[in-house]
């Protein structure tokens, strides 16, 4: 009867529109004594029945006060969703779902949303899950996701984090990778959250020691698995499902995911790097930003292209490790007014509701853009335009103030992984 009561309650909601209603189907607690019976196993889930994927969910405090589920879904195949809520204290609910779904998509057809889940009065929610009404879809096998972000403290234990987006195609950068860490823990970064689709042996040796140390969170991210992702930007050039490996739904869940936990997320890339140019350290710099700008939710930093061809600058023996020495790149292309700045952001997490790449399309604040003199974000790049000379390109050493802290760290780091043997000459 159980299941039937379930069909029953899908079958008697408008099956075209996905809202919000004050209508729930209450199971009695007996039926699901062990609730949940089954929790997701991996980063991502398919909804049966549909083409949404859902990854995690949190409570959101702000704005409607709902359960939002940080998901996937096709925009052109709409199905109608529902959420089913398992209740500590009280009987489990059934309630219509609220799907938002991203409004930048670069044209691919699957697009970041938010499934909106309204709990009702007296059920204090600790696990949650998205559901079709489907006639033999049985409540007792669905796959539950927990709750995060029930409790919230007052106080963060963290000042600020980077969420780097999803590292794929074998990914091997060992050197590079290692100064990235090196040097956000100097600047005083306690921890970088990384989503992983696919490294290299060596890259990979370089994650387990980071999680193990407690400076690198790494979550799992086998969208490949689900989706043919695209891994570059124009639909018309490159054949997928989502956007450059589902970028846009890993900066979201990684808002959500530190909303509490610390007061700044630096969202960028795994090749680029926030250099602070007037502070050496992260902290003063956001302090300073945010007591000129008390409104602001959003801050734009520029960034700056170092051209591998433009030479190097003789820190070569580093080099002995596999990938990019960031310390030979002192020679930055330079950037036009009129020129496409593709900013990365230091945002406030509990004062954005979406984001896209480029900008945040939903927040509660100010946005604000950081002039290059106080920091930038280094990219090391193929030169996107033939025959850059010397010359023709900025000589910028911003990162050579850190070089005495970051080469005897790095070099430490590689001779304890077996990756080189001699040190550093200086």
């Amino acid at each position: 009867c159980l299941v039937i009561q379930f069909v029953m309650v899908m079958i008697n909601h408008d099956l075209h529109e996905v809202t919000h209603s004050t209508q729930s189907c209450t199971f009695h607690p007996s039926a699901l004594s062990t609730c949940p019976v089954h929790t997701a196993n991996g980063t991502i889930t398919a909804v049966k029945g549909s083409t949404a994927l859902m990854v995690s969910a949190y409570k959101d405090y702000r704005g409607q006060r709902a359960i939002c589920i940080i998901a996937v879904v096709n925009r052109h195949q709409t199905t109608p969703l529902y959420c089913v809520f398992c209740c500590t204290g009280e009987a489990s609910q059934v309630t219509p779902a609220t799907v938002l779904a991203h409004s930048v998509h670069y044209g691919y057809p699957y697009v970041a949303a938010d499934i909106l889940c309204f709990e009702r009065p007296g059920c204090n929610v600790t696990h949650v899950t998205v559901a079709t009404p489907i006639e033999d879809m049985d409540p007792l096998n669905l796959p539950f996701l927990s709750v995060q972000n029930r409790e919230v403290e007052e106080e963060f234990p963290f000042y600020l984090t980077v969420c780097m987006s999803s590292m794929f195609g074998d990914y091997n950068n060992v050197l590079q990778f290692v100064q990235t860490m090196e040097f956000y823990k100097l600047l005083g970064v306690p921890r970088v959250v990384l989503y992983l689709t696919s490294c290299g042996p060596d890259l990979e040796k370089v994650l387990q020691y980071y999680t193990e140390e407690g400076t690198l969170e790494v979550i799992d991210w086998p969208i490949d698995h689900f989706l043919k992702p695209a891994t570059g930007w124009e639909l018309e050039e490159l054949e997928g499902d989502i956007h450059l490996n589902g970028q846009l739904t890993i900066m979201n869940e990684c808002i959500y995911r530190n909303m509490y936990r610390l007061r700044y997320v630096l969202l960028a890339d795994v090749e680029q790097l926030l250099v602070p140019v007037a502070h050496n350290s992260l902290q003063p710099l956001m302090e300073g930003l945010q007591g000129q700008h008390p409104d602001a939710a959003v801050f734009f930093m520029e960034t700056h292209l170092f051209p591998a061809t433009a030479g190097k600058a003789g820190l070569s023996a580093q080099s002995r490790a596999l990938g990019v020495n960031l310390l030979d790149y002192v020679y930055r292309e330079p950037l036009e007014e009129d020129d496409f700045r593709s900013d990365k952001m230091v945002v406030n997490p509990r004062k954005v509701l979406q984001t896209a790449i480029f900008e945040v399309t939903q927040s509660y604040g100010d946005t604000v853009r950081v002039p290059f003199d106080l920091c930038k974000i280094m990219q090391v790049t193929e030169a996107p335009r033939e025959n850059w000379t010397n010359d023709q390109l900025v000589l910028d050493r911003s990162l050579w103030k850190f070089r005495d802290y970051l080469v005897p760290s790095v070099d430490d780091i590689l001779q304890k992984l077996g990756f080189y043997k001699h040190l550093f000459e200086h």
